[in-house]
């Protein structure tokens, strides 16, 4: 999914699309002596493995209103009551 949106990247208000937040080569996330990143919005990948929880906003908002729903986003077949 996240090759899907590598374009969106460059406008999404990432600035940090190739390192980690959480953890590093030499000391991985959820080791002692880890660190992490002050704001996780800034970056596209958790922990070298597992994208953000921005990053799955932007993949969520594309199926629910598109464009990445065929034939409609779904959000137009399950309007909210």
């Amino acid at each position: 999914p996240i090759h899907t949106h590598r374009h969106a990247v460059l406008y999404a208000g990432f600035t940090n699309a190739l390192g980690s937040c959480c953890g590093n080569q030499s000391v991985p996330c959820g080791k002692a002596g880890c660190t992490v990143c002050e704001d996780p919005s800034t970056y596209v990948s958790w922990d070298g493995t597992h994208p953000t929880e921005a990053v799955y906003k932007l993949i969520a908002d594309g199926v629910l209103h598109g464009p990445h729903a065929s034939p409609v986003p779904l959000a137009k077949t399950c309007p909210p009551t």
